[in-house]
C-alpha cells in the first residue's frame, strides 16, 4: 500500500499561492478598475452582475460594495432586489488603496475541500458534478491538474468563463460534459484525488475506487436525512445520506475524516478517505 501524498509543514511554503480572497465588490467598468484598482476589491462590472452571480459570496453573506456613483449605488440596489444583503462602503481612499492588480475572488470553494487540500501534494484531480466550477478553479489555483465533469452545458460554460478570468493563476482544466448516472466514464490513468460536493449517486461510488490511485484521496460532502427533515429537500432517498452511512459506502478505503453536523442551515456528512 502506498501512503497518501501529504505535504509536510516545511513544504507548505512551496505550494502555488491560492487565489486571493477579497472582501469588497467593485462594480465599475473594467477599464476604470484596471486604471485605479481598489485594495481588497474584486471588479465585477455592474452590467455583468446578472451573468456572474456565481462569483459572489453565498446568499447568506453580506456584500460590501465600493466605488463611485452611480455604479456602487446601482449595484447595491440590484443586489438587494435580487435577494442579497448588500451595503455601501464609503471609507475607501482610492489613492492609498490603489496597488498592483491581484487575482482576487469573492466566492468561496467548498470549505471542507479548502481544509483538506493544503495537506495533499498537488497531482491529478477529478471533480464530479463540478457545477459552475468554483472548486475546480480553486484546486487548479493550488497546483492541481483538474478534470471537471458536469451534465449541464450552461454550468460548464460558466465554469470555463470563470477559469478564463483566472487563467494566469491556474493549471489548465479539462472540462467534460457527461451524465454521471448514465454515461460510461473511462480514464487513461487513475487520479491522485477525486472530489464531489452536494452530489450523491451510490452506484457511482464503487467505480470511484478504480479512478483513484493506491494511496489517493476521495473527498466528499453531501446532504443528510436531517437536512431533508428540516428543509424538505433533496426530495428523494437516494439523494441524501443516512446517519453514519459514509464509511459503509467506501469499502477498500481508509477513513481519515468523517463528520456529520450543521454548517449554518445545512446538515451535511463529510468524508476524506484514502484508497488502500
Amino acid at each position: 500500500m502506498h501512503g497518501p501524498r501529504l505535504i509536510g509543514r516545511q513544504d507548505l511554503g512551496t505550494q502555488r499561492t491560492p487565489l486571493v480572497h477579497c472582501c469588497l465588490l467593485d462594480p465599475r467598468p473594467a477599464t476604470d478598475a484596471a486604471r485605479l484598482p481598489i485594495g481588497d476589491a474584486v471588479n465585477i462590472p455592474l452590467a455583468e452582475l446578472p451573468e456572474r452571480v456565481y462569483e459572489l459570496p453565498g446568499r447568506g453573506e453580506a456584500i460590501s460594495v465600493v466605488g463611485p456613483s452611480p455604479w456602487a449605488e446601482q449595484a447595491v440596489a440590484w443586489l438587494v432586489q435580487n435577494g442579497r444583503q448588500a451595503a455601501l462602503r464609503r471609507d475607501v481612499d482610492y489613492a492609498e488603496a490603489a496597488g498592483p492588480v491581484r487575482l482576487g475572488r469573492l466566492w468561496e470553494p467548498n470549505r471542507f475541500l479548502a481544509e483538506v487540500l493544503p495537506a495533499l501534494a498537488p497531482g491529478r484531480a477529478l471533480d464530479l458534478a463540478c457545477g459552475t466550477g468554483r472548486d475546480a478553479v480553486f484546486a487548479a489555483a493550488c497546483g492541481w491538474k483538474v478534470t471537471a465533469i458536469d451534465v449541464l452545458p450552461d454550468a460548464l460554460e460558466r465554469a470555463r468563463s470563470l477559469a478564463e478570468r483566472y487563467a494566469l493563476a491556474l493549471e489548465p482544466i479539462e472540462w467534460r460534459q457527461a451524465d454521471l448516472a448514465r454515461d460510461p466514464l473511462t480514464f487513461e490513468t487513475p487520479f491522485d484525488l477525486v472530489f464531489a460536493f452536494r452530489f450523491l449517486h451510490r452506484p457511482l461510488l464503487p467505480r470511484m475506487r478504480a479512478w483513484v490511485r493506491s494511496g489517493g484521496s476521495v473527498i466528499c460532502e453531501t446532504f443528510t436525512t436531517l437536512h431533508r427533515g428540516r428543509h424538505g429537500k433533496p426530495a428523494r432517498d437516494n439523494q441524501v445520506l443516512r446517519p453514519g452511512e459514509w464509511p459503509s459506502l467506501l469499502p477498500g478505503f481508509e477513513i481519515r475524516h468523517h463528520s456529520e453536523e450543521w454548517h449554518g442551515a445545512d446538515h451535511t456528512a463529510r468524508v476524506w478517505a484514502l484508497r488502500i
